[in-house]
């Protein structure tokens, strides 16, 4: 019994340690950007090596980052897989870097400015992982990165849409408010070890502020840029309403349980950044 408990614990270690909310958030981004760039009808081989890139990308960062914060969460988050002793830290980086060996092959043969985006975007999360996760610039690997996934995904089954980089200026408060959303949970724990990262140097209250200040602004300006942008403004006014209510919401919630609101903070930014980038993309180019 002992070791069927200790099997399913490593089973969900290893589904744990690459950080599949993450990853579902931008899986689901790609796949519903690459349907909308070919209308529906995607090449399959071309699609699912879109797929196949992004997930293997994103596993490579999610993965490296168990590694390179082993040493912090045996301080502040012992069960992680890592510290936890379920994943050892020499088959975490192995898992890291076959991931992006397949991210590699796969982003190649989508062809070379595809691959160029690609590991742009997901370069960007390693650089995070190594060098500035904790310093006062965690914000900007992920300014660079997540608006360059519907980018990079249309990109690659479509022609270029220059509209889409709007999501850049636009996206932008969001993707700090999507940082800071995950780093929220472990405020305590980083600035116990030592951590730089934004939200740590901000401290729990202010941190949670500026993140649901962000947001709120990348709605609005989703909305407004519509107004005077977009060939069908109201996919993009529609998102933008959306994420106010859900942002709005969570005011309310957090009175009530604010542990438990910033725990799914970083889950519901990053299907509120989904929805918004869509709503844009159907709003410029659908």
């Amino acid at each position: 019994m002992r070791g069927t408990a200790t099997c399913g614990a490593r089973v969900r270690a290893y589904l744990e340690l690459p950080h599949p909310t993450a990853i579902l958030l931008v899986m689901g981004a790609t796949a519903v950007v690459g349907l909308l760039a070919s209308r529906g009808r995607p090449n399959p081989v071309r699609y699912g090596l879109l797929l196949a890139a992004m997930l293997a990308g994103q596993i490579a960062v999610g993965a490296l980052n168990e590694y390179c914060d082993r040493d912090l969460d045996t301080i502040g988050n012992p069960s992680k897989p890592i510290p936890a002793g379920l994943v050892g830290a020499g088959t975490a980086l192995g898992i890291a870097l076959g991931a992006l060996g397949v991210m590699l092959v796969a982003g190649a043969l989508l062809g070379r400015r595809s691959l160029l985006l690609l590991s742009l975007a997901n370069g960007s999360g390693l650089v995070y992982d190594l060098w500035l996760k904790r310093t006062r610039l965690s914000w900007l690997p992920y300014l660079v990165a997540l608006p360059l996934v519907p980018i990079w995904a249309w990109d690659s089954l479509a022609r270029p849409e220059p509209r889409l980089l709007l999501l850049y200026p636009l996206g932008a408060p969001l993707v700090v408010a999507v940082h800071l959303a995950q780093s929220l949970p472990d405020v305590e724990s980083d600035r116990a070890a030592g951590a730089g990262g934004l939200a740590a140097r901000l401290g729990r209250s202010r941190a949670f502020v500026l993140c649901w200040c962000a947001a709120a602004v990348a709605a609005l300006a989703v909305g407004a840029a519509a107004i005077f942008l977009a060939r069908d403004r109201l996919p993009a006014l529609g998102a933008a309403g959306a994420v106010l209510l859900a942002l709005l919401g969570v005011l309310g919630l957090r009175r009530a349980a604010p542990g438990r609101v910033e725990r799914h903070l970083f889950t519901l930014l990053g299907a509120c950044a989904v929805v918004l980038g869509t709503g844009w993309i159907l709003a410029v180019a659908g």
